[in-house]
């Protein structure tokens, strides 16, 4: 058996104490590579876990292989967090292997998984209801490697016996209690019967997988981010791609907010949807997540509740809201949109947030509606929500930061000139 890897990297190989870990071990020492040996102990089956360290401890420590240990809390991290053990087994490891990475310890994480896990996984995916992405089956990433991938079970098993490479058995994968195990020893094996060349043809749709999918994203269409939102927004237009194009282009925009899994086919049939819908329509997906058509974009963001603020309005003191401070002080100049006659605002006047009803008569224009007016400014619903207004009843004198009404424009009569001063929260 050959393998594959830079010569120049240090490479963490996990050990289990299985055959397939231990030959990928033997491979690698014997092929010159410089090695450590990472064992984790998962905490799932007492004595019999607590002996296969100790197993890959000695073989080592007999080969003068360095090796590091790790304990980890399994059937914890399943029950706080409600996942399967075999979820919660592969969440610790992988805490564990990226640690390494992070410090340097090694270069390179080397896993033992070979052509059997890889038909599994695509296997067990299809099964759940996959998608293209799906199909590609166990792939590397950044910082790991995979040097059995091409090779059967049965040839790791060969290489072993041929070698004289020790192993032990961990029993809970002969327990078809889980979804790997029942996949590996009653599904595979029934459908090898019939099929015999069943693991290199999931191989090769593996193959046409990736393929496919690096064509998906060489065709998405660009999404903006707003970190500070915690939002993702697509052109209103990726709607109207064809249909494989558009869902891709809104699962990688999700993704990119931290969404890369729960992400179905309904959802994303409603969500293409949207685009015959009226203008601030709302999607409510099950994630904690809105989808808004918003004119000529399509924006996913975390669903707020609507906010409301009221406070009696007084130029001496600062407001705070939706993120920013409000506050007022003497100018000397003009500023469309800014600046004010203190003395138009009327007694009893109130900040506020908007509500139905109001109505404006913007600098220079008649009055009508709010709504309307900042409809006109294409200013999403959501947004709308988060302006301070100076109002008094229903009649709207000003909306903070964007526009002043008729009726309190600076003129050659004003006495005293006021400036709004909007700053972000730090």
């Amino acid at each position: 058996m050959e393998i594959s890897f830079n010569k120049n990297q240090h490479i963490g190989v996990a050990v289990s104490g299985g055959v397939d870990s231990m030959v990928l071990l033997d491979i690698l020492v014997k092929a010159g590579a410089k090695v450590t040996a990472i064992n984790i102990e998962h905490g799932m089956r007492g004595a019999d876990s607590l002996s296969d360290s100790q197993f890959v401890k000695e073989y080592c420590k007999e080969r003068d292989i360095p090796c590091l240990e790790f304990s980890v809390n399994t059937l914890k991290c399943s029950d706080d967090e409600g996942i399967s053990l075999e979820l919660a087994a592969r969440k610790l490891r992988y805490e564990v292997f990226d640690k390494l990475l992070a410090d340097s310890t090694v270069d390179i994480i080397a896993l033992a998984h070979h052509l059997d896990d890889h038909a599994e996984t695509i296997l067990m995916r299809i099964f759940r209801g996959t998608g293209i992405r799906g199909l590609r089956g166990i792939q590397d990433r950044s910082g790991y490697m995979r040097p059995l991938l091409k090779y059967s079970k049965d040839e790791i098993l060969e290489y072993a016996g041929e070698n004289g490479i020790p192993y032990v058995n961990d029993a809970t994968n002969f327990d078809s209690y889980f979804t790997r195990n029942y996949i590996r020893k009653e599904i595979l094996p029934s459908i090898t019967i019939r099929y015999p060349g069943v693991k290199d043809s999931l191989d090769k749709l593996s193959e046409v997988a990736c393929e496919t999918e690096d064509y998906l994203l060489s065709e998405i269409t660009p999404f903006r981010v707003n970190e500070k939102e915690g939002s993702v927004s697509l052109p209103l237009s990726t709607l109207s791609r064809h249909p494989a194009i558009a869902k891709k282009s809104i699962v990688e925009a999700l993704k990119a907010i931290g969404l890369e899994k729960d992400v179905e086919k309904n959802h994303l049939e409603s969500i293409l949807d949207l685009k015959d819908a009226e203008n601030n329509s709302i999607l409510n997906l099950p994630f904690g997540l809105d989808a808004r058509k918003e004119y000529n974009k399509l924006i996913f963001l975390p669903r707020e509740e609507k906010m409301e603020y009221r406070a009696h309005f007084n130029y001496r003191r600062t407001y705070s809201f939706a993120g920013y401070t409000y506050s007022f002080v003497g100018s000397d100049k003009i500023v469309r949109g800014l600046t004010f006659d203190l003395a138009a605002i009327p007694q009893g006047a109130v900040i506020r947030t908007r509500l139905d009803g109001d109505k404006f008569r913007r600098f220079g224009g008649r009055l009508r509606l709010l709504s309307d007016y900042l409809s006109d400014l294409k200013i999403p619903v959501r947004l709308r929500d988060k302006l301070l207004v100076i109002a008094k009843g229903s009649r709207v004198y000003m909306v903070l930061g964007l526009e002043v009404s008729e009726e309190v424009k600076v003129t050659e009569l004003t006495t005293k000139v006021m400036a709004v001063e909007i700053q972000e929260w730090q």
